[in-house]
């Protein structure tokens, strides 16, 4: 049977990134963020060719979650890019936030499965899965992680290196989203442009905002 390896409190892999992105920790200025606006029992798609603000967009269902007095958790395989420390800079507690690192031999699967476990317990209000290496092949994984967040009423939110223009995860996301940034008045805004509306949310969501240096997630 393979294993995941479980990090309390976002205990940081070996190997750090460089440089660790800066997150923002301010709210949305206007609209609300992407976060704010999807109602539970949900399924989000942030998807993005590069890797350009999805730790933002994600650290802030995170943060959602955690306002609400809920666990959140962050499953990915061996290996991939999450540093908790930028977690925690983006205003994350690190103590109310479960790391699984499944086995990257496993494959995608493992990270959909894992997922699927925690959300049954229904002690957690966010999981996010690092899908960008692969995701799982078929549908059946997206329609198991939909019902069991529909029934505990969490949210599930699906990185994808996946293009704009490429097919989402799957017929039961929701709302799939991409993020874009530009400059204003001398700082960074960071947008979520959602691709797929299912909620009634706003053609662009305002996430966040702040200046440079930005971050790579």
């Amino acid at each position: 049977m393979n294993k995941c390896s479980v990090t309390h409190r976002g205990v940081a892999p070996s190997r750090p990134i460089a440089p660790p992105p800066a997150l923002d920790r301010a709210p949305a200025p206007d609209g609300g963020s992407l976060a704010a606006l999807v109602p539970p029992g949900r399924v989000v798609e942030l998807c993005a060719a590069v890797a350009r603000g999805r730790m933002t967009l994600a650290a802030a269902f995170v943060r959602a979650a955690q306002a609400q007095g809920e666990l959140a958790a962050w499953v990915q395989p061996e290996g991939a890019g999450l540093y908790p420390p930028d977690l925690a800079a983006a205003g994350v507690s690190l103590d109310e936030l479960i790391v699984v690192h499944t086995p990257t031999a496993s494959g995608p699967e493992a990270v959909a499965r894992a997922a699927e476990l925690l959300l049954r317990s229904g002690g957690f209000g966010v999981a996010v899965l690092d899908l960008c290496a692969s995701h799982p092949r078929g549908e059946a994984w997206v329609v198991r992680l939909g019902g069991v967040a529909r029934r505990h009423g969490a949210r599930v939110v699906l990185l994808t290196a996946q293009r704009a223009e490429a097919a989402s995860a799957g017929a039961l996301v929701a709302v799939r989203a991409r993020p874009r940034r530009r400059f204003e008045a001398g700082r960074y805004v960071l947008e979520a442009e959602v691709l797929r509306d299912r909620c009634d949310l706003a053609r662009r969501v305002t996430s966040t905002m702040h200046p440079p240096p930005w971050d790579a997630g």
